[in-house]
């Protein structure tokens, strides 16, 4: 009974680790992410691929313990987007394992029980079943193992494991299957260890057409540019395109829901006063993990630093405002620190020089703020800088926050002391000292995010379906117009990418595909908020018309005639050559107008930064021996003509250390493409219907 208690609660977490070991080896085997959860079972479709219907209860299970995942790793909820994103993740999962089984079906492959029989009680089980049974030492109890199978109280259990092996020795079949013809050849590996390895170092020289050949050399004619575009016409095919119209209704969150939010920690920091334990309040309530720690006041934001080095000890202050949310910080120690600051304020006249204007001024107003009146208001009416609006308030600052002659003169002053004016850079400085500290805090930090309310997102929802109706019965453009709403439209995009202003949206781009010209969408969530839809142009796959491409045929026209031009000189210069030539010396005699260069060390995976990727070049220096000079060849800038001037040995030593280290990367590598191009056929053909957007918004 223990033993069949031990596996029955550690069952779910087998088929997890099932799961993780399934999508890491369709990742690291077949460069595809996947999941090894089959649909079945009852409720609505969420969609179907090839007539497979995909049931809503076993996407929202497989979506939520995503959702489960990302929270773990992130200590939060993931927010609209997050979920978003993570619905489409596993939606592609979800249709990928679903291809992969039909094919699996298809061809026929099976698991018969003797070969899960060997696989259970052979000499190596499966690890995370191994794992299972070790001991406090961490040895394998192979004698537990063996009787936790034959117990026959476990059967159920082993039934349901089983049944998991069976599914991953089908994977590991087909995946056998697949890549049987995937091989490495000697001379691949050789190559991918040269690239690596060997150093060269020469000279070239380039014959650049654009910087060679003036345009005025050059006569293009209509005949021309026809027969290029002609001869040429796989360089304009362009893929299907969708252009979209939209109105977007924003889900950010209302004022509601931010008083809601301020009202529930209020709410917390009477329980707090009332000598509730906030760290307890901490851990049950924030959205961000609870930590007790010091802070010195340039490690908190402004808004953070204000509230709590103006309080004191044992103090619970907030809600206070920050980039990230509201918080309520108690502190709950203090202790002398190293480092002193000073919150300070100013007013500053800009001047250029020393301004006796803008001086006068500056002492006019100190007269005014030493006889009483306000400080903060004097700022906002003089101040030139971005903080005059905000009184002047600089905030808090170290010795380094500010230049020298500013931050002397504040760190000098008494609190509530103004003083001035001080020259900098920047002009004159009125600075007035708020505070004064070196004091580090312990702070415990209870923090809650503004989210959108259900009800913000309905009423979101409701326009935008309000609008929806509307844009199908008077127009979309009239609709808006009616409304006030704004539209927006995308440029072109084709499909399978992200959608411009949009991002990646699963329903967008389905709609953007399988609809008709100014048909108007359902509302449809996105970043940000709703959007309702129109297709506004459609551009099916073919040849550019060549009115569209008239200047870049052209501009192609005149470099094709001039490469001709460089062709030829480069031809000349190089029957100008003999076999021990110096290049760099020939070019400065002949041909001063061309590039001329050395090399410096460089091998075929790290090229001269002057060449950059230009595989013709690495592959004509590769082939090259020391000394030896290249017919011209063209390359990425022009006509190139190179010299190589030494090349190391082939190491074999070093190759044979490293050979199968290099033929399993490049195995690896052939494998993932392999089968990330196989997965993408079996989508490209399948029938695949995506009904998501009637369960999720």
């Amino acid at each position: 009974m223990p033993l069949m208690t031990q596996i029955r609660n550690n069952l779910a977490k087998l088929f997890a680790v099932f799961a993780v070991i399934f999508i890491a080896y369709i990742m690291l085997d077949w460069g595809m992410e996947l999941t090894s959860l089959r649909p079945g079972g009852a409720g609505d479709t969420v969609g179907e691929v090839n007539g497979q219907k995909i049931k809503y209860r076993d996407f929202t299970e497989l979506m939520q313990r995503a959702l489960e995942t990302q929270k773990s790793q992130s200590g939060q909820d993931p927010d609209p987007e997050m979920e978003r994103q993570i619905r489409s993740q596993v939606w592609n999962s979800f249709v990928n394992q679903l291809l992969i089984d039909q094919e699996i079906d298809r061809l026929g492959i099976t698991v018969t029980d003797g070969e899960l029989v060997d696989l259970v009680t052979g000499p190596t089980p499966p690890e995370d079943l191994v794992n299972m049974f070790r001991d406090s030492t961490g040895a394998f109890n192979r004698a537990a193992y063996d009787r936790a199978i034959a117990d026959p109280q476990n059967r159920d259990a082993w039934v349901q494991v089983e049944d998991r092996l069976r599914q991953q020795l089908q994977q590991q079949k087909l995946q056998s299957l697949l890549l049987a013809t995937v091989r490495v050849s000697e001379g691949e590996i050789r190559q991918r260890f040269s690239e690596r390895n060997v150093t060269m170092e020469g000279s070239y020289v380039l014959f650049d057409p654009m910087t060679t050949v003036p345009d005025s050399m050059i006569i293009v004619t209509e005949e021309d540019i026809e027969r290029y575009y002609r001869d040429n016409q796989e360089e304009f095919k362009v893929r299907p395109a969708r252009q979209l119209k939209y109105v977007l209704f924003g889900t950010a969150p209302s004022e509601q829901d931010t008083q809601d939010v301020v009202t529930e920690l209020n709410r917390l920091k009477e329980q707090a006063l009332s000598d509730t334990d906030f760290m307890g309040l901490a851990e049950t309530y924030s959205e961000i993990p609870a930590t007790k720690a010091y802070y010195k006041v340039d490690e908190l934001s402004r808004e953070k630093a204000d509230a709590v080095f103006s309080a004191d000890f044992g103090d619970v202050v907030g809600p206070v405002a920050d980039l990230d949310g509201f918080h309520l910080i108690k502190i709950t120690n203090a202790r002398k620190g190293k480092d002193e600051f000073v919150r300070g304020a100013h007013i500053l006249f800009q001047a250029d020089g020393d301004a006796p204007e803008k001086l006068q001024e500056a002492r006019d107003v100190l007269r005014r703020i030493r006889a009483g009146e306000e400080f903060a208001a004097l700022a906002r009416e003089f101040g030139s800088d971005g903080t005059a609006a905000d009184g002047g308030n600089l905030g808090w600052g170290s010795r380094s926050t500010w230049v020298k002659p500013f931050s002397d003169a504040a760190f000098g002053a008494r609190v509530g002391e103004a003083i001035g004016p001080v020259k900098s850079q920047f002009g004159y400085h009125l600075i007035k000292v708020l505070d004064r500290t070196n004091r580090e805090l312990e702070l415990i930090d209870l923090s809650m995010r503004v989210k959108s309310s259900g009800q913000t997102i309905d009423n979101a929802y409701q326009l935008a379906q309000d609008f929806a109706y509307l844009a199908s019965e008077e127009g979309f453009e009239s609709a808006a117009q009616n409304s006030s709403y704004q539209i927006r439209e995308t440029s072109q995009f084709t499909e399978g990418g992200a959608i411009p202003q949009i991002g990646f949206n699963d329903a967008a781009l389905s709609f953007a595909f399988k609809s008709s010209l100014d048909d108007v969408s359902e509302p449809i969530s996105v970043s940000g908020g709703v959007a309702v839809f129109k297709l506004s142009s459609i551009r099916e796959e073919g040849v550019r018309p060549l009115a569209d491409v008239k200047s870049t045929v052209r501009s192609m026209v005149i470099r094709g005639k001039k490469l001709e031009r460089v062709a030829e000189r480069a031809q000349a210069f190089y029957q100008s050559l003999t076999p021990s030539a110096d290049l760099l010396a020939v070019a400065a005699r002949q041909a001063p107008t061309v590039v001329a260069r050395t090399t410096g060390p460089f091998k075929a995976s790290e090229p001269p930064s002057a060449i950059g990727r230009d595989l013709a070049f690495i592959g004509v220096a590769e082939a090259l021996s020391s000394g030896e000079i290249s017919k011209p060849f063209e390359g990425a800038r022009g006509y190139y003509i190179v010299k190589l001037t030494s090349k190391a040995a082939f190491d074999s030593t070093l190759y044979a250390t490293q050979r199968a280290n290099l033929r399993d990367e490049i195995l690896r590598e052939k494998r993932n493409r392999f089968s990330q191009e196989w997965v993408t056929a079996l989508r490209e053909q399948a029938e695949i219907e995506d009904y998501r957007d009637r369960f999720f918004r």
